[in-house]
C-alpha cells in the first residue's frame, strides 16, 4: 500500500507548518511515536491476557491520539475502536482487534518512514 494510502499528508504537512518547517524536530517527534509505540502494544496485550479493559482503553487511547497527530488515521480509527471496547468493558473480539491495530501500526510505521527518506 502507498504511503498516500495510510498517511493523510495533510495532517503531517499541518503538524511540520505547527513545527515552523522544523523537519529535525519532527524526525524527534516520529521517533518518539516509533519508540512508545510498541509499549502501547505491549500494554494493550498484557490488558488482554490480565482481562483488565480500564487499561486495554487507557492504551488504546494513546496510541489513538499519537497516531492521528501523524496523518495515521486508519491506525488512529482502528484504536478508538479499541478504546471504545475497553470503555465498555468488552474484550470479546478485542485480541482480534488489537492484531489488527498491530498489522496498521507497521504498515503506518513503514510509510512515515517512507515519506521521511523522501517519498
Amino acid at each position: 500500500m502507498a504511503a498516500s494510502e495510510v498517511i493523510d499528508r495533510g495532517v503531517l504537512d499541518g503538524l511540520l507548518e505547527s513545527l515552523g518547517g522544523d523537519t529535525e524536530f519532527l524526525a524527534e517527534l516520529l521517533e518518539a511515536f516509533y519508540d512508545d509505540s510498541p509499549r502501547q502494544l505491549a500494554a494493550m496485550q498484557a490488558a488482554l491476557a490480565a482481562g483488565n479493559a480500564e487499561d486495554l482503553r487507557r492504551a488504546a487511547h494513546s496510541l489513538k491520539s499519537n497516531s492521528a497527530n501523524f496523518g495515521a488515521m486508519a491506525l488512529s480509527r482502528s484504536c478508538k475502536e479499541l478504546e471504545e471496547m475497553g470503555k465498555a468493558g468488552m474484550l470479546d473480539g478485542a485480541a482480534e482487534q488489537v492484531a489488527q491495530v498491530a498489522a496498521e501500526y507497521e504498515g503506518a510505521r513503514t510509510a512515515l518512514e517512507e515519506i521521511q527518506g523522501g517519498g
